[in-house]
């Protein structure tokens, strides 16, 4: 019996021995996983407390090049958008307004904003245009070079000689037998109140002398007052009346101002719901100045060719 006790009395000691030992070994794990936690947290080192971070990026590296991948394909995607959106430009400048939309929707399919994305470049015609404009100077330098050299070779010549000579002899009085202040009176009946200085080039190219008239410097002045009034007074910064005419922005009067307007509009669907209707509505609006200050404005679908014959005089009969 007091056998019995004692083993019983021993169990119990082992017992609380090895549930002491095991929780100090539970504590001691506890402590090695706070202290390793503690060391993984620490910057620069992985997860195992041995190697450095690098190491971890080896992992993430199929996530990179999936990022990558899409990133690859939005690019791609997007020169496809530019690529739909510059053959819709192209298309609505050639008038092909229904190819225009279907490629403007594909574009915007694939880019919503793809019109913001596009860095418009210079066409290849502005060098051109360049070109052109040096070589309107060189032979605007050209015509007052005429205009001196006609000058002296009046001025050389004798007294008696008049301002232009008839090519053939004639039996009546000709044109040269006025005087200047005739002829420049002529002149200014020429251009008119209606500014009329088309018809006053056209006389120019008779001889030189028409040429030196027609280049006047009052005639020039009187057509800068009637168009610009006061405000006309300083010939600054331009050489001549002349240039300024041609130079300075104003409203012409020997044409008409046309403007083509042109849009489509949706129809109403069609009773069996199966298609909706688009409308091209185009039509051109007409603006005529007078030199008194009255205005012909017209608005119709008619082409110019019809209309810009009609509108050159005041007292016009568009209807027929």
């Amino acid at each position: 019996m007091a056998e019995a006790e004692e083993d019983c009395h021993t169990d119990l000691v082992r017992t609380d021995d090895s549930e002491r030992s095991g929780e100090a070994n539970l504590q001691a794990e506890l402590q090695m996983f706070r202290a390793q936690w503690m060391f993984e947290l620490a910057p620069g080192v992985s997860s195992s407390g041995l190697e450095p971070l690098p190491c971890r990026a080896s992992s993430r590296e199929p996530g990179l090049k999936s990022v990558d991948a899409r990133g690859t394909q939005e690019i791609a995607k997007e020169e496809k958008a530019k690529e739909l959106f510059l053959k819709a430009v192209e298309e609505e400048r050639n008038g092909a307004l229904y190819e225009a939309i279907k490629f403007y929707r594909l574009a915007m399919q694939l880019v919503p904003d793809i019109e913001f994305k596009i860095t418009y470049t210079r066409s290849p015609d502005g060098d051109g245009v360049g070109k052109r404009c040096a070589e309107d100077s060189k032979e605007d330098d050209k015509m007052a070079d005429l205009l001196t050299d006609f000058q002296q070779q009046l001025t050389l010549q004798e007294s008696s000689v008049k301002l232009c000579q008839p090519e053939v002899h004639v039996s009546q009085t000709h044109i040269s037998a006025l005087p200047m202040e005739v002829l420049m009176y002529i002149f200014r009946w020429v251009v008119s109140s209606d500014l009329d200085l088309r018809s006053l080039e056209q006389l120019s190219l008779v001889c030189r002398g028409f040429y030196i008239c027609a280049r006047d410097p009052e005639i020039w002045h009187q057509v800068c007052l009637k168009i610009w009034g006061r405000s006309c007074n300083k010939l600054v910064p331009y050489a001549s009346w002349r240039d300024m005419f041609l130079e300075r922005p104003r409203v012409r009067f020997d044409g008409v101002y046309v403007s083509k307007t042109k849009y489509i509009r949706q129809g109403e669907q069609s009773l069996d719901g199966f298609y909706r209707a688009w409308h091209q509505v185009e039509y051109y609006r007409y603006l005529r100045f007078f030199p008194d200050g009255q205005v012909m404005m017209l608005t119709t679908p008619e082409d110019p060719q019809s209309i810009v014959p009609r509108l050159r005089t005041k007292n016009t009969r568009l209807l027929k």
